[in-house]
């Protein structure tokens, strides 16, 4: 018995060395995520102050810009912002990665914002969504989701809610990036 303890020990033990340095592998990358974020989001910041001296340019698409009132819902007026730079010049000298994208909508009397921002390999890593109140934040590493967050909250990736979440984001975002492609011409 005492042997098939210390072993059930040793086992919980590795494991949970396991855990914590998978869990702190995952920390390092929210972190530069962030840190991505915070310096993508300075830079647009400085672009839209004085977008003459920058080489970020920015796209926008607004549905109902007369803010004529939609049957059943009155105001409704989505706006879509692209903010791009210039990706590889030696193959293509035009501007076309994409840094961020920027999805508010009216919507009667309520305000909802989600932004879509990307790595300079123009891999979604990080998802923000506003909505009634309610802030979820969608952290991504090649492709996949790595840590799902509701307020402060920490959520389960693969609870059935939050992949269907998961799954709406990746979809919006192809689309999102399908449209921005299309926008550019060339």
């Amino acid at each position: 018995m005492k042997k098939l303890t210390t072993s059930f020990i040793l086992g919980l033990v590795c494991v949970l060395d396991f855990s914590s340095a998978a869990l702190a592998q995952t920390d390092r990358r929210i972190d530069a995520i962030k840190k991505l974020v915070e310096k993508t989001n300075e830079e647009i910041a400085r672009s839209d102050a004085e977008p003459e001296y920058s080489n970020i340019y920015a796209t926008e698409l607004a549905v109902n810009k007369g803010n004529g009132s939609y049957p059943a819902v009155g105001i409704y007026r989505p706006v879509v912002k692209f903010h791009y730079t210039y990706g590889d010049r030696e193959k293509n000298p035009y501007p076309n990665r994409l840094l961020k994208v920027i999805v508010a909508i009216d919507r009667s009397d309520r305000h909802e914002q989600s932004e879509f921002t990307f790595n300079s390999a123009e891999q979604l890593i990080f998802y923000f969504e506003k909505k009634d109140d309610v802030e979820r934040r969608l952290y991504f590493a090649a492709g996949h989701a790595i840590r799902f967050q509701e307020g402060e909250r920490a959520l389960s990736l693969t609870a059935k809610s939050q992949s269907e979440v998961i799954a709406t984001v990746l979809r919006d975002k192809a689309n999102l990036v399908a449209i921005f492609r299309r926008s550019l011409g060339f």
